[in-house]
């Protein structure tokens, strides 16, 4: 069975970094691959892999009435062109009104991923902000046949909550790593400082002012050790860090800021622990490739981190917003080097055992192939 396959995401960013495993996947098996989102650049390295890219208006502002109608018909008017046999939708503004406009299109099977929560589902519950989204939610997942969930504990509040149905939702064991492309990677030999490094967009709900501030920590006590954050600016992010809080990040001096880089591995392998101080994850996709890279890491103990962290075995989990239990975890593993070892070794066991990214991807597809017989 030959199908035609339209994957919606955000960006092209996210298309290519956490599902070019399955694009290329369906192309090797002899599907069409149609890919769609917000132009940012790596748009290119989608057609490099077969796959044809077509640009959609997604806006980066939170809920935008006149940016979200524009979508709307554009995915609409895209999957009345293309007339796909399965349209896949990732990210909230894809999930929440690419379902409806693709089945008005004539879009024959929909399935839909909610590949995490989003600022919204952090702050508390009954704000009219949440129940407003909760509604479009409510609304976008009666459409799809299949409804993938990346965490039983995602899954499970979309479930309690009346937002989708159970017989729908499905779990998967997150987006899945190639674990040739993220290989173990020895230290490098030599002296050097320890080093900690976290990789996340700038955003207060990721947990980087707990990181600034246990690395300020650790470095009185330690101060040759280096503490590095890698990741881009999101400032249409309601969590987004503004100018001057980056700026006195970048003055402070115990954390030094990279900025953005398209390969990651490269900074994973000259740091020592991975670390994610997140407040909520859909399933951390850096804990993953540093466990595939043999890395331990430090994490929160929050949906999503602690389905990837075994703790002591794996890593080691924290409470969120917790600085000075975050410095504690970072001084136990600068003190113990067999342990990071040890665990890192652990790490990639347990990717390889259960998020593997063929696994993943065979899951997925096995899906669509099922749901276009019925």
């Amino acid at each position: 069975m030959q199908l035609k396959i339209l994957l919606i995401s955000r960006c092209a960013w996210t298309l290519y970094n956490f599902r070019a495993g399955l694009i290329r996947e369906l192309l090797a098996r002899g599907h069409t691959v149609i890919c769609a989102g917000r132009a940012d650049g790596f748009e290119e390295r989608i057609r490099q892999t077969g796959a044809l890219f077509f640009e959609l208006p997604v806006d980066k502002q939170g809920i935008s009435p006149a940016g979200d109608i524009k979508l709307f018909f554009a995915i609409y008017r895209l999957v009345r062109q293309h007339n796909p046999d399965v349209v896949h939708l990732f990210t909230i503004k894809p999930v929440i009104y690419g379902a409806v406009a693709a089945r008005l299109a004539g879009a024959k099977k929909i399935v839909s991923t909610v590949t995490g929560l989003g600022f919204v589902f952090t702050r508390e519950k009954g704000s009219w902000l949440r129940l407003v989204v909760e509604a479009m939610y409510r609304v976008a997942l009666l459409v799809p046949q299949t409804v993938f969930f990346l965490n039983p504990q995602d899954r499970a509040l979309f479930v309690e909550s009346g937002l989708v149905s159970p017989k729908k939702a499905l779990l998967l064991p997150g987006e899945g790593v190639d674990c040739s492309h993220f290989a173990p990677a020895p230290l490098a030999k030599g002296k050097r400082p320890f080093t900690v490094l976290m990789v996340s967009r700038l955003l207060k709900d990721k947990g980087v002012a707990e990181f600034v501030e246990a690395a300020r920590l650790v470095r009185k006590k330690t101060p040759d050790c280096r503490f590095l954050l890698l990741g881009p600016v999101d400032t249409h992010n309601p969590s987004a860090l503004n100018e001057q809080e980056i700026a006195a990040i970048q003055h402070d001096g115990a954390v030094k800021w990279l900025g953005r880089a398209d390969d990651v591995r490269p900074f994973i392998a000259d740091a020592d622990v991975i670390a994610l101080p997140s407040y909520r994850e859909g399933l951390p996709r850096v804990l993953l490739e540093a466990g595939a890279m043999e890395r331990p890491v430090v994490a929160t103990n929050v949906e999503g981190c602690f389905d990837v962290v075994i703790e002591g075995k794996t890593g080691l989990l924290v409470p969120k917003k917790d600085a000075l239990a975050l410095a504690e975890a970072f001084c136990k593993l600068m003190e113990d080097a067999a342990l990071c070892r040890e665990m890192g070794r652990a790490g990639r066991e347990l990717v390889l055992l259960r998020f593997d990214e063929k696994a993943v991807c065979g899951a997925i597809i096995s899906r669509y192939e099922d749901i276009s017989k019925s």
